[in-house]
This record gives structure tokens, C-alpha cells and sequence, in this order.
């Protein structure tokens, strides 16, 4: 499974954020579940089909990182409460593909893997899920977003 490699622009995503390890594999799609009905609070979208998943701040210690469930916005004024904004900066990526079913295993391929293998590091910054236009279902395609230098 080799990933492309890219350079994606800035963005900004609001949204709702979990903080937590995801134990139980339950935790992030419950906040999908209650974030999706509030998706038209969110005002100046960029692309109203495309949403992303984006984690950042993991702690080696506990296990714990942030997610924002969100989609991406021209301009964050007016963030509806009990959401948040997130500045993604320009990142240089490794983008893999795959979908909700098999998402935690490749997750478990680029760090035990790929990333070891690879002649690349992984760069600081938030990494993300990319949900596209063509995502409905836990077989669609979605695609991981690894942030590398």
C-alpha cells in the first residue's frame, strides 16, 4: 500500500472535538452522530461535501489526542457554541486510502509499517481523515492524511 504523496494548502475546519483515546472504537463515531445534525449551523462553508477528521495533540503518556469532526470553512466567524475552530497549516502528506472498515488497520500499517520503512519522518502538525463527495457509507472511500518531511 503506497500512499501519494502531496502538498495540501491551509485550511480551516469548525467543528465538534473529542478529547480521549478511543477505547472502545465507539467514542468518534458517537460524535459524528451528534455533530452531522448541527452541520448547518456552520456558516461560510468551503465544500459542503467534503468533511474531515482531525487529530492533533496526542499524548505518548496516556494515549489520549484531540479530534474535531468538521468541515472546512472560507471564513470562521461565528462558531456555533459547543463547536470549535481549527487552522490546519500547509503540509507536505502522505495520503492513503481506505474506508470505515478498515480504517484502524491501516492506521496501524503507516506507523508500524510504513512510516519505519519509508524514507520519510512524520512532520508536526495535525494529521486528518478526508471524507470526499463520494463518501455515504462504511464501505466508501475516504483517505488519511499523514503529515511527513
Amino acid at each position: 500500500m503506497e500512499p501519494t504523496i502531496i502538498t495540501k494548502p491551509a485550511f480551516t475546519a469548525v467543528g465538534m472535538k473529542y478529547r480521549g483515546k478511543n477505547a472502545t472504537k465507539m467514542e468518534i463515531p458517537q460524535l459524528w452522530e451528534a455533530f452531522i445534525p448541527r452541520k448547518d449551523e456552520i456558516k461560510h462553508l468551503s465544500t459542503p461535501q467534503i468533511s474531515y477528521g482531525v487529530m492533533d495533540n496526542y499524548d505518548p503518556a496516556t494515549g489520549d489526542f484531540d479530534y474535531l469532526a468538521g468541515f472546512g470553512v472560507d471564513r470562521a466567524e461565528d462558531v456555533p457554541q459547543g463547536m470549535m475552530r481549527w487552522d490546519v497549516p500547509e503540509q507536505r502528506y502522505a495520503v492513503f486510502a481506505c474506508n470505515l472498515r478498515t480504517i484502524h488497520q491501516v492506521f496501524d500499517f503507516i506507523y508500524s509499517q510504513w512510516l519505519p520503512q519509508s524514507s520519510y519522518q512524520r512532520a508536526e502538525g495535525p494529521e486528518f481523515e478526508l471524507y470526499d463527495e463520494h463518501y455515504c457509507d462504511d464501505d466508501s472511500p475516504l483517505y488519511i492524511y499523514i503529515p511527513i518531511q
